[in-house]
């Protein structure tokens, strides 16, 4: 479990330094094209489906139909860096609790995953993330940040 942990710890503090790399302008970027959204919904979505990911481990179920819920943050509600920030901690701190009181993992569609893939499916959703903000640093011109560019051999 304290490797899982880790992991999720180092995938979460490369999200934090894409997010303080960025000006509060910076978060409005939108590349051109229907498909993009602002940066910032990028790191809405990541907060939220952390949060939804916290209600499985609690529950024991992985409810799809939560993503569309409105008890969650919607993507589009924090729109600054200290807004996002403030977000990912109060949901990365309710998601560390609820690891440490599931015991019986949760019960995904197809069958019953493990906590620890529970864990690992949320940090493969996380590195999607990271890699669309590859792109839209890349398009809208903006540097990397170090540690960031380094671990991903940029």
């Amino acid at each position: 479990m304290d490797q899982f942990l880790s992991r999720w710890n180092f995938v979460r503090s490369e999200t934090v330094e894409l997010l303080k790399a960025l000006t509060d302008e910076d978060l409005f970027f939108q590349p051109k094209g229907t498909a993009w959204q602002p940066m910032y919904y990028q790191f809405g979505c990541i907060a939220r489906t952390q949060v939804v990911y916290t209600r499985a481990l609690k529950t024991g179920v992985m409810d799809f139909s939560l993503f569309s819920s409105s008890e969650f943050p919607n993507k589009n509600d924090n729109k600054s860096v200290n807004e996002i920030l403030a977000l990912l901690k109060q949901a990365n701190n309710e998601w560390i609790e609820a690891i440490g009181v599931n015991s019986d993992g949760v019960l995904w569609p197809g069958g019953k995953k493990s906590k620890e893939i529970h864990i690992m499916s949320l940090g493969e959703h996380e590195r999607i993330h990271h890699g669309q903000l590859i792109s839209y640093f890349t398009i809208a011109d903006l540097a990397l940040p170090p540690n960031f560019k380094s671990n991903w051999a940029l």
